[in-house]
């Protein structure tokens, strides 16, 4: 009897272990953006050789099943390493209070890479849309999208986001953080990078 109920007990086990899962199953739907695994920087130069780089600590986005592509940036959130520059990038630079949030907007087909294996990666090219203080500037960008997992991809950039401040009505922001900060100069194009990891 002892041994019959042994018997019983591993074939349960063994008739459980083969019924897990052995990864994670492949969902569908809309993505959503994993702001923790996800980072937009992008790099200043003053003086003609300085160069420093800024972040933003807010960020969130998605991608709607119709492969709508959406990133918001909470320019309130913007971090620059200098408790004295930040409230005068959102006061002068950015406008905060008139425009508080930059968007990216973009059509981009999800399930094209449903057949890409985990981990390897595919070069995408997006006709993408940045609206920001105002003005909504339309541009093409390569981005590399890499699997990594059934349900995470990470979306980046393949070269640095060229943004020039005077295509977007800036330039007075520029020339007034130049006053305050008595500097000689403040280059008004920035180079920005961005890595986002969306999940679903």
């Amino acid at each position: 009897m002892t041994l019959l109920l042994k018997a019983l007990s591993l074939s349960s086990m063994f008739a459980l272990l083969a019924c897990a899962p052995t990864g994670e199953a492949e969902r569908s739907g809309s993505w959503t953006l994993s702001a923790p695994e996800s980072g937009i920087s992008y790099v200043t130069i003053k003086n003609g050789n300085l160069g420093e780089v800024n972040t933003f600590r807010e960020i969130s986005g998605g991608v709607s099943t119709d492969g709508k592509a959406e990133f918001i940036i909470a320019l309130d959130s913007v971090d620059t390493n200098n408790e004295t520059r930040d409230p005068r990038m959102k006061e002068h630079m950015f406008q905060t209070d008139q425009y508080p949030q930059a968007k990216a907007t973009a059509k981009l087909n999800m399930t094209q890479f449903d057949v890409l294996a985990i981990g390897n990666s595919k070069t995408v090219s997006l006709d993408m849309t940045l609206d920001l203080h105002g003005v909504a500037d339309e541009r093409e960008l390569d981005v590399l999208v890499t699997r990594l997992g059934a349900n995470k991809v990470r979306v980046a950039t393949k070269a640095p986001l060229l943004i020039d401040a005077e295509d977007f009505g800036m330039e007075a922001g520029v020339a007034k953080l130049q006053e305050l900060a008595k500097l000689e100069s403040i280059t008004p194009v920035v180079s920005a990078t961005v890595s986002l990891t969306f999940k679903r």
